[in-house]
């Protein structure tokens, strides 16, 4: 006897929301029983990547958005939860039926939004996604390579919570980074991978909210000498912050918040941007002094190897930072770097580190860096330094940096290696 067939019809239709929509529809052919109740799941779950032909992926395209469209016509849930929607290498023309498909489950009032939109060629401004204002819509989730338009003004979307999204920016003027995050008074996570192509001048990226706690930003340009970055972080109640960008933007934290933890990933070690710095070293500077003291109320911060690398490469001072956690990514040639940092963190009590292999192109660079050790030791460490961690220790080479550690952090009570290799001669005894 079919025992889940004995099921009551919600009981059915829970189970079946957990598969993507195109196996819960295949579920029709068990029995009379079965024949329209996946029509009824509040959750569609749409991928092309389970239903193209891979020989005929034009002409599959065109029937898999045949099939997302008989879908959202024959279900009958008056509320649709969560509407995922994943289409790849499809051409322009295609773009109205799939914004005519969120338009759908917007007036549906849809609750969570997960788009994955992957065009075959340059987008042009009539095919960006386009998503109107929505009173139930908590979750957006999109990535995407063309252009996102949404609605802007205050009140467009009360109720959402978590934005995630990656998409190129083409106008140095889009709503999207300069008026779209302030009107989202219920917004908590905000995750953003811009990638800033064709434009030129400052772009102004202005980010934050009065419950906001987790703030992700990634931008990329094309070519910084003709566009620059100004971003504005609003956030009282920020806990965890990542910045991440290539040439070293222009961040303004207002209020100094308290947060938990932030993740900094800014300034690119390479050539090119060595040479732009040349020029324009002095305004990175004070960037990024500007950054640290906007920061200064934080409890943890994470640093790059690439961040530490441009600091020292241009001789920078840092600012004084009253840490008790600091977390750094070193090279295994260049681990003196955190020892310049410990000097600016008087009140550390936790170090964390992350041991990677220096990078083929850093060799000649590094040399440069005319690395040694200070000639104090610095007093954090000393006196204050309870607990360190080494994280991906990769190879014996970084025996010095331990004996270094282990000799000069005397109040020590915790010290920890995750290593993937076999360190001789007791150096952790």
């Amino acid at each position: 006897m079919d025992r889940i067939s004995c099921l009551p019809d919600d009981v059915i239709c829970h189970i079946l929301s957990f598969l993507p929509t195109k196996h819960a529809v295949a579920t029709s052919i068990l029995s009379s029983r079965w024949v329209n109740l996946w029509s009824f799941l509040p959750i569609i779950d749409l991928d092309d990547h389970l239903y193209l032909n891979p020989l005929k992926k034009e002409s599959s395209s065109v029937l898999f958005l045949d099939f997302v469209n008989r879908v959202l016509t024959l279900n009958q849930s008056q509320t649709i939860v969560k509407f995922r929607l994943h289409v790849h290498d499809i051409s322009g023309q295609n773009m109205p039926r799939i914004n005519g498909f969120i338009q759908n489950v917007i007036l549906r009032n849809v609750v969570e939004i997960d788009l994955g939109i992957y065009l075959n060629y340059f987008p042009i401004d009539d095919d960006y996604i386009k998503i109107s204002n929505s009173q139930s819509l908590k979750v957006l989730k999109i990535r995407s390579d063309n252009g996102l338009k949404l609605s802007t003004f205050p009140d467009c979307f009360p109720c959402l919570n978590i934005f995630d999204v990656k998409v190129p920016i083409h106008e140095s003027s889009d709503d999207l980074v300069m008026n779209f995050f302030p009107c989202l008074y219920a917004l908590e996570k905000l995750s953003l991978v811009v990638d800033l192509i064709d434009c030129s001048g400052e772009i102004y990226v202005n980010v934050g909210g009065n419950v906001l706690k987790s703030l992700e930003l990634e931008l990329s340009i094309d070519n910084y000498d003709d566009c620059d970055a100004m971003v504005i972080v609003d956030a009282p109640c920020l806990e965890y912050l990542r910045l991440q960008d290539g040439f070293l933007a222009s961040y303004l934290v207002k209020n100094k918040p308290a947060i938990s933890e932030v993740s900094l990933d800014v300034g690119d070690y390479d050539d090119e941007f060595l040479e732009f710095m040349d020029e324009m070293g002095h305004i990175r500077r004070s960037r990024f002094n500007e950054l640290l003291q906007g920061l200064v109320n934080a409890k943890s911060i994470s640093v790059s190897a690439t961040t530490s690398k441009v600091i020292f490469s241009q001789k920078w001072n840092l600012p004084i930072l009253p840490l008790t956690k600091l977390e750094l990514t070193v090279h295994t040639s260049s681990w003196i770097l955190l020892l310049y940092w410990l000097e600016s963190c008087p009140n550390l009590k936790v170090l964390s580190l992350i041991i990677k292999e220096k990078p083929v192109e850093d060799f000649d660079m590094l040399e440069e860096l005319e690395l040694a050790e200070p000639d104090q030791v610095p007093s954090c460490l000393s006196l204050r330094v309870k607990e360190i961690e080494i994280k991906r220790l990769v190879k014996v080479e970084e025996e010095e940096m331990l004996k270094y550690l282990l000799d000069n952090a005397k109040v020590l009570d915790k010290f920890t290696v995750n290593s993937r290799v076999y360190i001789k001669n007791g150096i952790l005894q």
